[in-house]
């Protein structure tokens, strides 16, 4: 099963010019075809996208559509269908010298896919990855060694900066309290989507090799710096 993921807690969206109307969140628009292109409807219509396979909620195989940025460097593996993230995804400005994957995820799997060389297909695919470093913005994929982000960055020979617990992202973007990683809130308050602001996560990179090197509260998104001088192998036992 998909772990729950980014939690959107806003219903509007602007970019450029163009706002989102409320049409956009309560009707049922047509639904875009999981094919490789261009998307076709919605905020993100005209963008290139590439289809890889994943499973769906009930475990099925189906094909996957990814979204690419080739400006802001960024792949969006949220579904169109799933507008508030989708949305979030569009805003986010991207990082120089990094590029952007933004996506639900559990510790050994990003968005379903049914295996990492889906994703390594997407990103080599997309055109603007040129071995730079990926921060994947996607919850709990830098969790354990041999997970995602740390078979990702052996299979890609690059750096992968993940985070260890759940993101939030909000899809009007700028600062916001709460906005990042964080642990979910305790007990029965865990379906509520609001972030537990006192348990934040951390962000773990992991080098070419696969093994840690450095973890931060906070992600090169928030302008973040890895640690130094701590040993990898500190990194992996809990606080």
């Amino acid at each position: 099963m998909q772990a729950v993921c980014c939690c959107c807690c806003c219903v509007c969206f602007t970019r450029g010019t163009k706002r989102m109307s409320l049409a956009y969140w309560l009707e049922e628009g047509p639904a875009e075809p999981v094919e490789e292109g261009t998307i076709q409807f919605g905020p993100g219509k005209g963008l290139p996208k590439l289809v890889f396979n994943g499973l769906d909620g009930s475990r099925n195989r189906v094909r996957k559509i990814a979204t690419l940025d080739p400006v802001r460097k960024k792949i969006i593996l949220i579904q169109p269908g799933d507008k508030a993230l989708y949305l979030s995804g569009l805003r986010e400005a991207g990082i120089p010298g990094y590029l952007y994957l933004f996506a639900h995820a559990r510790p050994d799997r990003i968005q379903g896919a049914v295996d990492i060389h889906q994703i390594v297909n997407v990103v080599r695919r997309s055109g603007f990855w040129h071995g730079q470093p990926i921060l994947v913005d996607a919850c709990n994929a830098g969790a354990l060694p041999h997970g995602a982000a740390s078979v990702l960055a052996l299979t890609l020979g690059t750096y992968v900066t993940a985070p260890t617990t759940t993101t939030w992202n909000h899809a009007l973007g700028g600062p916001a309290v709460g906005q990042g990683a964080f642990e979910k809130l305790p007990g029965v308050l865990s379906g509520i989507p609001f972030p537990h602001i006192l348990r934040p996560g951390e962000w773990r990179t992991w080098g070419p090799d696969g093994q840690p090197i450095a973890s931060t509260r906070t992600s090169p998104r928030d302008k973040g710096r890895p640690l130094t001088g701590t040993k990898a192998s500190n990194l992996l036992k809990s606080p």
